[in-house]
């Protein structure tokens, strides 16, 4: 099923709640207006979405070189200063999550949907796991596969067959980026096998920063971010598909100051940040590393049941 069918009929957008499935006009549910795209509210269950979506033909140059590497003295996309030169911060974040995912299950098949390069699958290889991830990246995959030997795969989840064979599924800041996140769940919950967990972390728009930044806040870019989630309507949605929440916290990561400064360079467009953003590409304390918490990005675990036999 599609995620988000939109229809226009007699000049009247209307969109098909991906979680609920009721149909409303686009135009009478607007919160707001990012970047040319329309950010609208499902009025029955609340679910924050664009409007409309990318088209599948045009994720390859949605998530290309550009995506994962700032061009020089370029400040104008919402991806990453410079992804694989962060790479022990990557692996940093890596092994905390998998300290975290380690007091549910124990290693493991896993399986990473949006690995990118691959650190947290070799993180997680290191760890014990039998650990492979898939990504529609074909550069940060190739990389990783030559980099690293890492088990990765270009691609989607509906390309790989699903084997129940999973004791984790990993889900890192992908949730968001997805064209239909309802059918990317349940396809997750076929990989698991019956107790086995999927962990993932996605923006909250229900979180205090959010609201009170609106349209400024760093996680609403549509470009490349077409679902909002709050704790509610995430939820709901992991419900709705059969997996048990069992915790849903909102867990800081660390990050370079240079990559925050370019952040901050995109949500205040102002010639002294921008400045500010360049000169810190480039110089030593730009390396920095710093813990960062804004309580607005959820990390949760959620089950899949252990299946229950005939009475």
């Amino acid at each position: 099923m599609a995620t988000c069918i939109v229809r226009v009929f007699l000049n009247m957008t209307t969109v098909n709640c991906t979680l609920c499935t009721t149909v409303f006009d686009a135009d009478q549910a607007v919160i707001v207006v990012k970047d040319g795209h329309q950010i609208v509210r499902c009025p029955v269950c609340g679910l924050v979405s664009r409007a409309s979506l990318p088209a599948p033909a045009d994720i390859a140059e949605l998530y290309g070189t550009e995506y994962f590497a700032a061009t020089e003295g370029s400040l104008g996309h919402e991806g990453y200063l410079d992804y694989v030169a962060d790479e022990d911060v990557h692996r940093a974040n890596a092994r905390r999550r998998l300290a975290r995912i380690r007091r549910f299950v124990e290693p493991g098949n896993l399986l990473d949907v949006g690995c990118a390069a691959g650190f947290f699958v070799d993180e997680a290889r290191r760890a014990g796991w039998a650990a492979r991830g898939v990504d529609v990246s074909e550069e940060m995959v190739t990389w990783g596969q030559n980099r690293l030997r890492a088990n990765l795969r270009v691609g989607t989840l509906a390309d790989l067959p699903q084997e129940r064979a999973a004791s984790c599924v990993t889900m890192w800041d992908y949730l968001e980026h997805a064209l239909d996140p309802r059918t990317d769940l349940v396809r997750a919950r076929a990989h698991l096998r019956p107790g086995g967990i999927l962990a993932l972390s996605t923006g909250d728009i229900g979180s205090l920063l959010a609201r009170v930044s609106l349209e400024r806040w760093h996680l609403l870019t549509p470009r490349h971010h077409n679902y909002f989630f709050s704790a509610t309507t995430l939820r709901r949605v992991l419900a709705s598909v059969d997996l048990e929440v069992v915790a849903l916290g909102h867990s800081g990561s660390s990050f370079p100051i240079r990559y925050l400064a370019h952040k901050a360079a995109l949500v205040i467009d102002r010639r002294p940040v921008r400045a500010a953003a360049r000169a810190l590409a480039t110089r030593r304390p730009g390396c920095w590393v710093i813990p960062v918490n804004l309580g607005d990005v959820m990390t949760v675990i959620a089950r899949r049941p252990y299946d229950v036999g005939p009475s």
